[in-house]
């Protein structure tokens, strides 16, 4: 074919689907579930930069949507047939951490936070870390990832080899618990508490991780301890010993990690008070924790004295879990998860963050999902019945319609998903007074 038929031919398409998005029914099915977009779906922006440690208030990292084949696969549960008409909150389920929190001055309490891409950079996690630091005390940003692929707003954090600052794609290799199945194990289930591990070999047995802070000094960019979580084969600064005091309270640090093994995570922190551990599983549904290693699981609670574990998903199956019966499904699948993480953590309560509004294009129209608010109501149910404490992020915000609210005044990307910093600063802090009030009750 000569190239002015192929060029030809590309323009019959374009003429031909600009014509079907044009005067096509914009929500009807043409064949199976393939449907006819509308004209303004089809010029919408959506925000879809990454952003980096120098980036502007603005930047927004995308929500990577959940693969529906891969939840099919990985929600093995009958959805439960129908609610029970009122969720009731469960009393005493933040009762392990609020003792926890008296005896934050004479040993380190542990919070580990996991979530999806609404958590990244750090993002809610720090405002949350912030409050519980100055009331409780504590110092560091606890636990960091050897290769850290997504910057923080906390710290800049990159490795050195031989003097040489290299990227995360010239780093050690890295295997994820969530993500693309490339990305996984094909048998081994230790990706340690972080969900994620970075493997020393001989290409690359010894690399330096740099920290140092980033924006306006806190609490979290001051250190006083490193425990790294590794192998026993891998020597930190040339030491077999993974844990120890530091010369200083410092807001900077170059740590040699060397030897062939495996590094589950780097924590910068003080021996007392509150450490808060960020941890974002990128387009990840929350249903991994019973791929993760049960014994590694169980070891990091109890050494760390754990006492808060914070689940914060349900954003990611949004576009799929487009009935109450793959939202069910969803939900007792998430139940599962809470069970295992209860085992492991029996000494820790357990809070359940619900999704945000989102919103979502239906008849060129935007609005909130049909089912946010039933999931919402799923996910409450089920952290009622499992004894665990539940806040709704959705009726926080102030239910269906929020998200357009928190966009008008700026705190929302326009994508309708994420919160932009200052959002993620105002979501923090209604987690936080929510807290609050359970503490002081």
């Amino acid at each position: 074919m000569r190239p002015r038929h192929i060029v030809l031919f590309i323009a019959c398409c374009f003429v031909l689907l600009g014509a079907i998005v044009i005067v096509g029914d914009w929500n009807r099915a043409l064949l199976g579930d393939l449907r006819c977009p509308h004209v303004l779906g089809v010029f919408s922006s959506q925000d879809s930069v990454f952003s980096d440690q120098y980036s502007e208030e603005k930047t927004m990292v995308p929500l990577e949507l959940a693969d529906s084949t891969s939840l099919t696969e990985e929600i093995k549960e009958k959805p439960e047939p129908q609610p029970a008409p009122q969720v009731v909150e469960t009393v005493g389920a933040l009762d392990y951490f609020i003792a926890g929190l008296r005896e934050s001055g004479e040993k380190q309490v542990r919070v580990v936070h996991y979530g999806d891409s609404q958590i990244e950079e750090d993002r809610i996690t720090s405002t949350l870390r912030s409050y519980l630091q100055s009331e409780y005390g504590g110092l560091g940003p606890g636990l960091l990832p050897l290769v850290q692929t997504i910057p923080t707003r906390t710290v800049v954090q990159y490795l050195l080899v031989d003097g040489q600052r290299i990227t995360a794609r010239e780093g050690p290799k890295r295997w994820l618990v969530y993500g693309p199945k490339n990305q996984q194990r094909d048998s081994s289930s230790l990706y340690g508490v972080m969900g994620q591990v970075a493997v020393l070999d001989s290409l690359c047995d010894s690399v330096t991780m740099h920290i140092e802070p980033y924006g306006k000094l806190t609490s979290a960019n001051y250190f006083s301890q490193l425990r790294v979580w590794a192998t026993k084969d891998i020597l930190v600064n040339g030491s077999r010993q993974h844990k120890g005091a530091l010369r200083d309270t410092l807001t900077r640090v170059n740590i040699d990690i060397s030897g062939t093994g495996e590094v589950y995570g780097v924590s910068l922190e003080s021996a007392m008070g509150v450490i808060v551990d960020n941890i974002p599983m990128r387009g990840g549904s929350g249903n991994v924790f019973t791929k993760m290693n049960r014994k590694q699981l169980t070891e990091f609670y109890e050494e760390t004295n754990t006492r808060l574990i914070i689940l914060q998903f349900g954003g990611n199956v949004m576009p799929w879990a487009n009935t109450e019966e793959r939202v069910r499904g969803y939900a007792s699948s998430m139940r599962r998860q809470i069970r295992y993480l209860k085992d492991c953590a029996p000494n820790a309560s357990i809070l359940f963050i619900g999704p945000s509004d989102m919103l979502t294009v239906v008849d060129g129209e935007k609005m909130s999902y049909p089912t946010i608010a039933y999931m919402d109501q799923q996910l409450a149910r089920i952290s009622a019945a499992e004894g665990i404490a539940y806040w709704s992020l959705f009726k926080a915000m102030g239910g269906e319609g929020s998200m357009q609210v928190w966009q008008e005044k700026g705190l929302a990307s326009s994508d309708g998903v994420h919160f932009y910093r200052s959002g993620a600063n105002r979501a923090g802090e209604l987690l936080w007074n929510w807290l609050k009030r359970k503490i002081d009750d």
